[in-house]
């Protein structure tokens, strides 16, 4: 499974990994329970701290490669799995379980436990944006992709599934002008956003030594 650090670029791709997952933390999805890993500044001192794609949790977390599970968190999904057995039809204690997943860089359980939420809720474009990060940190860039595209479907001025898009686009796949042109459709959305500016400067330097 190819990540981003097969290729020459990956201290570039790194560097705008972390920043990414810092925007994934903060704006994705707000509303969500479990508290979140904190990132805090620029992409660069955020990069230090998130995992690129296939690789494990940043922090302590527990491991999704068959590393120990502390004890409190198997209960609370247990917890979680109990409230969703006692009521299937209810959408909030399927989006805990895959929150707390998610939180806890466990990418395979997390994009099983959003499967799970978005067939009671399939509309939802921030569950939608957090599936597509689980699937691109398992390295499925094209999955992800697919997910990213129905969320702005769904919404078009959420700027995290363009934002996430031109990433996947430039440094998954490499397809280096589509990631332009949804940067440009961001810039549209974001006008002189810096974080923008810092993506389409990551993008141009990446095409350039592609």
């Amino acid at each position: 499974m190819r990540t981003l650090r097969d290729h020459a670029l990956s201290g570039l791709a790194g560097v705008l990994i972390g920043f990414v997952a810092a925007y994934f933390l903060f704006e994705s999805v707000a509303e969500r329970q479990p508290q979140r890993r904190a990132f805090h500044g620029d992409g660069a001192s955020a990069a230090a701290a998130a995992p690129a794609p296939g690789a494990g949790p940043a922090g302590g977390t527990p491991s999704g490669s068959g590393g120990a599970v502390r004890a409190p968190f198997m209960e609370m999904v247990g917890e979680l799995e109990r409230e969703i057995a006692a009521a299937p039809g209810d959408p909030a204690p399927r989006l805990r379980l895959a929150a707390l997943y998610f939180d806890a860089g466990l990418w395979p359980q997390a994009e099983q436990a959003y499967g799970r939420y978005l067939e009671v809720r399939p509309d939802d474009p921030s569950a939608l944006v957090d599936l597509g990060v689980a699937l691109y940190q398992q390295g499925r860039f094209e999955d992800a992709l697919a997910r990213f595209r129905r969320a702005r479907e769904i919404d078009p001025d959420l700027p995290q599934a363009r934002f996430n898009e031109a990433l996947v686009l430039a440094f998954g796949l490499r397809r280096f002008d589509e990631a332009e042109a949804v940067v440009e459709e961001l810039r549209r959305l974001r006008p002189d956003d810096p974080d923008v500016e810092r993506l389409a400067a990551g993008i141009a330097e990446g095409k350039g030594a592609a």
